[in-house]
């Protein structure tokens, strides 16, 4: 099958009005939900996979692509108007974004993660469209150790968030890695450091844990200070969408974004959160002005939020060329596939290629959509934070604990979110890294599991695990990215004592 094939059959599709009506449902549903904290993608396509079994294949298909569309354009809404991450992908438009909106940027923050956006999703298409086939031989060869050599990225952004103070960033690290720890032995499935507590033998719920982190501790913050959201000027924070000359800095951090986010989001076992990582640490590697990310960067924002993006189309082409998920909405994609009778998988391009243009033409109207309506949306949520800041404060706490309970249904969870509230607004205050505690929770997990996994299936030979050839390119490359880092921050420091040097004479 050649490029033109599937993009034309996925054009032909739209001549459907059921499927514009499917997909204008799916993407203001997407965007809402991605809106709301705790609710991504997943339980987006939980709450409505029961309505697909009476939709045909390719409408559902369509239906369901464009809520992920939305969901990963909607979750940097409240990432950076409240410092709320819709998922934990939105972690990093958190520190940038939420930044920006603090100093009264709040448009250019909305406009560059809008821009973002559209350009990861349509870019991403295209390479979806163009790679799907040969991409489909080459998952087969990624694997636990290959996978383990993808974390080893993620802890190098780890390593960049710690901003100033990279040992108090560090123990941040680690001390989300070691809450991570709690629960079943990913190998074993034995209960650890439970310490008898029966509601956590199976673990701590990683979305209750990053919310509290990142999201409470700074709306407790928020609740003991008494500023107004507005800027230096005294006017409330902008909402006019940016010129075209404040947007050109993040459009080469787009592009590395979409591009990281397409090829990372097609390996099976990573996703939008590490293709998201990998792209800001590299953004952030190639950029003029490295010292910017983590304080307000243009270039950091438009490097996640492309990236998470563009991994949707990247997460299709495991799940619909291998039939492997590579994530829980990918699971239920799958399911709602099988019901339906098909079975995704190599030869699902031969046999049911209408699946695959199904696919191309929700993601493609989905973006349309949101081209039209996105900015509106932001626009729109924005005025909310126009109101009496301590109303603001006080629906977002409640907004983010309802939105905590509805994941699992547990009240257990809304006092863990609470919890982690609690220390994060204490890592705050004394200089810590919330950030890099609430990515090492997620990180920690599957580092460990992907290292133990790979060691038995190498005899747990760490000679055989590394020599792996795709494994040992991989973490060849992430210690180069550490060593370059490493580099630009001792010039860094000796910039700045050369610059302090010139101001004391």
């Amino acid at each position: 099958m050649d490029f033109l094939t599937p993009l034309l059959g996925g054009v032909a599709l739209l001549g459907d009005p059921v499927v514009w009506l499917a997909v204008l449902a799916g993407t203001l549903f997407g965007v809402v939900a991605g809106a709301m904290p705790g609710i991504g993608t997943t339980l987006a396509y939980g709450l409505v996979l029961p309505f697909t079994f009476v939709m045909s294949p390719i409408v559902g298909v369509a239906f369901l692509l464009s809520i992920s569309v939305g969901v990963g354009y909607g979750n940097s809404i409240p990432a950076i108007l409240m410092g709320v991450p819709g998922n934990p992908a939105a972690i990093l438009t958190v520190i940038d974004g939420h930044r920006l909106h603090k100093e009264g940027k709040s448009g250019l923050a909305l406009g560059v993660s809008f821009v973002a956006a559209l350009g990861g999703q349509l870019v991403s298409i295209l390479l979806f469209v163009l790679l799907v086939v040969p991409l489909m031989g080459a998952a087969y060869h990624f694997s636990f150790p290959e996978i383990f050599g993808l974390y080893c990225f993620g802890f190098i952004a780890l390593i960049s968030l710690a901003a100033d103070n990279m040992v108090k960033g560090l123990m941040s690290a680690a001390l989300g890695i070691s809450i991570g720890l709690i629960g079943l032995d990913p190998i074993n499935m034995v209960t650890r450091l439970d310490m008898g507590v029966r509601e956590i033998r199976s673990g701590l719920d990683d979305v209750a844990l990053v919310i509290g982190i990142l999201a409470l501790s700074e709306l407790f913050r928020s609740a003991r200070q008494v500023f107004q959201w507005q800027d230096k000027s005294g006017e409330t924070a902008g909402s006019k969408f940016p010129k075209w000359a404040e947007l050109k800095p993040a459009v080469p951090s787009i592009v590395t974004g979409t591009v990281v986010g397409t090829f990372v989001g097609a390996i099976p076992g990573a996703g939008a959160t590490p293709a998201a990582m990998i792209s800001y640490q590299t953004a952030q590697m190639l950029s003029k002005e490295p010292e910017k990310f983590g304080k307000g960067s243009v270039e950091g924002i438009g490097a996640n939020e492309a990236a998470q993006n563009a991994s949707n189309s990247g997460e299709l082409i495991p799940t619909l060329g291998l039939g492997i998920p590579v994530s829980g909405s990918m699971v239920l994609l799958l399911a709602a596939l099988t019901v339906q009778g098909f079975v995704p998988g190599p030869l699902m391009v031969k046999n049911t290629p209408e699946l695959l243009f199904a696919a191309i033409a929700g993601l493609m109207a989905s973006t349309i959509f949101l081209m039209l309506t996105g900015w509106g949306m932001a626009a729109l949520m924005l005025k909310a934070v126009r109101l009496n800041r301590q109303v603001v404060i006080v629906l977002a706490i409640a907004m983010t604990l309802v939105g905590v309970y509805s994941i699992n249904t547990k009240v257990f969870d809304v006092f863990v979110a609470i919890g982690a509230g609690g220390v994060g607004y204490f890592m705050l205050r004394y200089g810590y890294s919330p950030a890099a505690a609430a990515l090492g929770v997620f990180i920690g997990k599957e580092f460990e599991r992907s290292l133990r996994i790979g060691l038995n299936m190498n005899d747990n030979s760490f000679v055989t695990f590394l020599s792996r050839p795709i494994t040992a390119i991989i973490l060849l490359v992430a210690f180069g990215v550490l060593a370059w880092g490493v580099m630009k921050r001792l010039q860094m420091q000796r910039r700045i004592a050369a610059l302090a040097a010139e101001n004391g004479h």
